[in-house]
């Protein structure tokens, strides 16, 4: 069952966890109560133990921190005005409450709600730890599922499924200040939630994106369990298009060089193809210099990569890809004066000089640009 919750009531701190655990209970209850859902009544008689079973369903004993926390959050909802106690018995452990203003039209434009499922609840009200943790873990679950993207930019990506309400993307701060919680908890949860539960999935990004003149971490991207390849697709999209390390120095080349060099790749691959003889010894060396210096480029952004701590599986088709254009220099060697060439001096770099560290970026995309041997017209 889905339920629709109030996104500016369970997040921030106008709520403990124990007062959203309370509201989600009779949120689950509303909906299960077609007169209480459509406003034909507006009063119900509720224990403490009828909330816990909505939540959890029959347990031989529920904890006492459990329904300790359930009997407080009825007095938070009551602070809050979202619910009114008209009568109380058995010592505060039963209520006839006037539920009215937890109504909620999900018809209307403009309001903004939480949708979790009561499956979710109870999975990790159901987990073996500690309660009280538990109901702090439900209150940032939720709150960590009310930052996922709904904006229409999320619907309407080129060449992207509609990830709407499916990713998150916002600083692991501003999460943790929707849960009232430190950044360091939020950590320690994220590993019950993606380790243990398998309820959500982080996409934890080792690239930076550069803002003004200083390098900042991408924010990491969250997701539900279930749309891990959401989220590794989103993520792995920003990085290319986005990430300091996923662009490569452009070399200064002009619109002649880099047709220069596209003709240099054509005749290469006539080279492999038995056809060296065709070319005059200065072209061959070109060429020579084009392959060896791109070569060089792609190897340096392949050690870089890897000399990485971790490797997320974008990281890891980023060096496959690389590793498809780097070419084949043994060729090279059915023309001697290329070997004596490698005695007397190291290879120029000619159009491919040393890039300026900052500037002219350009993406994979384009330097895997380079033409193969199913792509070129000789």
């Amino acid at each position: 069952m889905r339920l629709f919750l109030d996104e500016n009531l369970v997040t921030g701190n106008e709520l403990t966890p124990d007062g959203v655990l309370t509201y989600i209970a009779l949120r689950k209850m509303i909906d299960e109560n077609i007169f209480l859902k459509k406003l034909d009544a507006t009063e119900d008689c509720i224990s403490v133990a009828r909330m816990a079973f909505s939540l959890v369903g029959a347990w031989e004993k529920y904890p006492k921190a459990f329904t300790d926390a359930l009997q407080r959050g009825i007095y938070e909802l009551v602070a809050v005005d979202k619910i009114k106690i008209v009568q109380s018995f058995s010592k505060g452990m039963e209520f006839v409450l006037d539920i009215k203003n937890l109504y909620l039209d999900t018809s209307k434009e403009g309001q903004h709600f939480v949708m979790v499922s009561t499956d979710e609840v109870c999975k990790i009200l159901s987990h073996e730890c500690d309660m009280k943790k538990k109901i702090s873990i439900l209150k940032y679950y939720v709150a960590l599922i009310s930052s996922f993207d709904w904006s229409t930019n999320m619907k309407v990506r080129p060449d992207m499924p509609n990830l709407q309400g499916k990713i998150g993307h916002i600083t692991q701060q501003y999460v943790a200040g929707l849960a009232g919680i430190s950044d360091r908890t939020c950590q320690r949860y994220n590993v019950i939630l993606e380790d243990e539960l398998k309820m959500i999935y982080i996409y934890r990004s080792n690239d930076k994106i550069k803002e003004g003149d200083t390098l900042k971490q991408i924010n990491n991207c969250y997701s539900r369990y279930e749309d891990k390849e959401l989220c590794e697709l989103y993520a792995a999209d920003f990085e290319n298009k986005m990430g300091h390390n996923h662009r490569i120095m452009r070399t200064k080349k002009s619109k002649e060089q880099a047709d220069n060099n596209r003709r240099l790749a054509q005749i290469y691959n006539r080279i492999c193809e038995g056809y060296g003889g065709d070319y005059k010894e200065e072209t061959v060396r070109n060429v020579f210099k084009y392959i060896t210096n791109k070569n060089k480029i792609l190897i340096d952004e392949i050690d870089r990569k890897q000399s990485q701590e971790y490797l997320s599986s974008s990281d890891k088709g980023y060096i496959e890809n690389l590793q498809s254009q780097i070419r084949e220099t043994l060729i090279f060697e059915q023309f001697p004066y290329l070997n004596e060439d490698s005695q007397n001096e190291k290879t120029e770099t000619s159009d491919w000089e040393e890039p300026d560290p900052m500037d002219d970026l350009f993406t994979v995309e384009e330097i895997l640009d380079m033409p193969t041997a199913s792509d070129v017209v000789a």
